[in-house]
């Protein structure tokens, strides 16, 4: 008796909790088969207008006219009659970025996922020490390396000058702005005439902020110099690429020098 009381129970309390949940509360809804509201011809995510054959095969509006209106599944007529259910469905299915973990707020239909995730400025950015696996946005990551590599980068203000000095065999040298602890790599590669130097930031290629920097060498009173706007990088590798560096040929700092010094000022475009 006790057990038959407990299962009543317990469809009760069940019953009670359908029961309570607003007409218009969303649901949380998990697709064992993610290509079920996909297109049968395009195999893309479906969008409003739906279409199917006689036999239920759906497909998306532009595909029916290029296959002739013939279905490609079982050879019967498609195009001419909608398919209300399954679009009610993808009305109502709201589906949030891949990067809302790094902050990205938007939420979206089915069939707008590519697009959005192809342009999304949230993608996230990995940290440039190299044994390190930190991965998030862009400004949390500058929050990570202030606290954890902090001794691992140079303190900068933006429009403000200073000078490095790299030493034979340096790769990289990373810089930390003090204003928002953005993080930039200065790459300092060996090329056959001589070193490339190049700047990069840490941030996703898709961001609204832009930063620009200029790079002095100088040696003898000659002076090598480049302007230009950061390349903005993901993650940073020890092979950047050579177009759009500043080339100081070899013998620009005499045979006997074993040092590169540089003068470099970061400030953000407007």
């Amino acid at each position: 008796m006790a057990d038959s009381r407990s299962s009543d129970g317990e469809k009760e309390r069940r019953r009670s909790v359908n029961c309570s949940r607003g007409k218009n509360e969303a649901m949380k809804v998990i697709f064992t088969d993610p290509q079920i509201l996909d297109c049968y011809i395009c195999c893309e995510p479906l969008s409003v207008p739906v279409y199917q054959c006689e036999n239920g095969h759906i497909s998306c509006s532009s595909c029916c006219s290029k296959v002739h209106n013939k279905c490609p599944s079982c050879s019967l007529a498609i195009g001419y009659i909608r398919c209300r259910a399954i679009e009610k469905v993808l009305e109502s299915i709201k589906i949030p970025c891949q990067n809302s973990k790094y902050g990205c707020k938007i939420t979206m239909n089915l069939n707008q996922i590519n697009e959005h995730e192809t342009s999304c400025p949230y993608e996230p950015c990995s940290c440039p020490i190299s044994d390190c696996s930190y991965v998030d946005s862009a400004e949390h990551l500058g929050s990570h390396f202030r606290k954890r590599h902090q001794d691992s980068a140079k303190s900068f203000l933006y429009n403000s000058r200073f000078t490095i000095c790299l030493n034979s065999g340096d790769r990289y040298r990373i810089f930390q702005a003090e204003n928002d602890d953005a993080l930039f790599v200065l790459s300092y590669s060996f090329e056959i005439f001589g070193n490339a130097v190049t700047l990069s930031r840490i941030g996703s290629p898709l961001s609204e902020k832009k930063f620009c920097y200029d790079i002095k060498a100088k040696s003898q009173g000659s002076v090598l110099s480049l302007q230009s706007v950061a390349k903005e990088i993901q993650r940073w590798t020890e092979d950047p690429p050579f177009k759009g560096s500043l080339l100081i040929p070899n013998e620009f700092f005499g045979s006997s020098s074993a040092q590169t010094i540089l003068e470099i000022r970061i400030w953000p475009s407007r």
